[in-house]
């Protein structure tokens, strides 16, 4: 009998993880939710119901940027690596690991990551650091850069509310702006009290909103690379640094990615 498959989901304020969660249920059929701060946080995807515990086996895509403590501090106390839950069976795809916590690469965590390989980075300082561990790895970038425009949708109130306008979304304004223009950030507080599956429906929703504009300045990583993926004119004003470097500055082969990621899906789900 086949796993089932679970996606990350999220109680940070940064709707940037939603829209990594968002564009990864485009691509798959997903059963369950796994919050990334708390394995133990479990949501049925279909009906949106928190459950107690996972009574069937599930891989879990872990496409995203760990680790981050309760407190989004880096730290230890928050370490959640390895995943004891048992049922949990992870695939490494799209998966950066934080410069800023050397604790990933304990022993422990070297053996697990060794024990499901293989591991396909979102960064290539992941990839080289895994490579001093001799673990099984590839540099593969963002998932979020599969996402199609027909995906988000059509929705013709923002067509008209937004078409022909600029999007400066966390940044200050980069050219004249008498002309339609709107400003957004991607640091909301009112995704804390939301459950996973509301948070992609307003992850989706201000996909839609970008879709209209007719240019898109950006700092955050997860607006310029779904945007640019939906074939937006969006340009990228953030910081180029070991995380997001090799993502910004290079193109994806698309359909190569999607080969990679089904065929290694496949094989865990048995």
């Amino acid at each position: 009998m086949k796993k089932k498959i679970a996606i990350l989901g999220y109680d940070t304020i940064n709707i940037g993880d939603d829209i990594q969660s968002f564009v990864t249920s485009t691509l798959v059929d997903p059963d369950y939710v796994i919050v990334r701060d708390n394995y133990d946080e479990i949501y049925n995807f279909k009906t949106g119901e928190k459950i107690d515990r996972l009574e069937e086996e599930v891989v879990l895509i872990m496409n995203g940027w760990f680790m981050h403590s309760p407190d989004r501090k880096y730290s230890l106390s928050g370490l959640k690596f390895p995943i004891k839950n048992k049922k949990i069976t992870p695939l490494f795809i799209s998966t950066c690991l934080a410069k800023e916590v050397p604790e990933l690469m304990s022993l422990e965590n070297i053996k697990w990551y060794r024990e499901n390989p293989p591991f396909l980075c979102r960064d290539m300082y992941t990839k080289k650091n895994l490579d001093n561990f001799q673990v099984d790895n590839e540099f593969y970038g963002c998932m979020t850069q599969l996402l199609t425009i027909d995906s988000v949708g059509d929705n013709p109130e923002y067509k008209k509310l937004y078409s022909d306008s600029v999007f400066y979304v966390d940044c200050s304004a980069q050219e004249n702006i008498k002309e339609k223009h709107f400003f957004s950030n991607h640091y909301r507080h009112e995704l804390v009290n939301k459950n996973p599956i509301d948070r992609m429906k307003m992850a989706r929703d201000l996909l839609q909103k970008y879709r209209y504009a007719k240019k898109i300045y950006t700092s955050r990583l997860h607006c310029f690379l779904p945007c640019r993926a939906m074939g937006l004119n969006v340009e990228y004003v953030g910081r180029v640094d070991w995380r997001t470097q090799d993502l910004v500055l290079n193109l994806p082969k698309i359909e190569e990615m999607k080969k990679v990621f089904y065929e290694n899906l496949e094989k865990k789900l048995g």
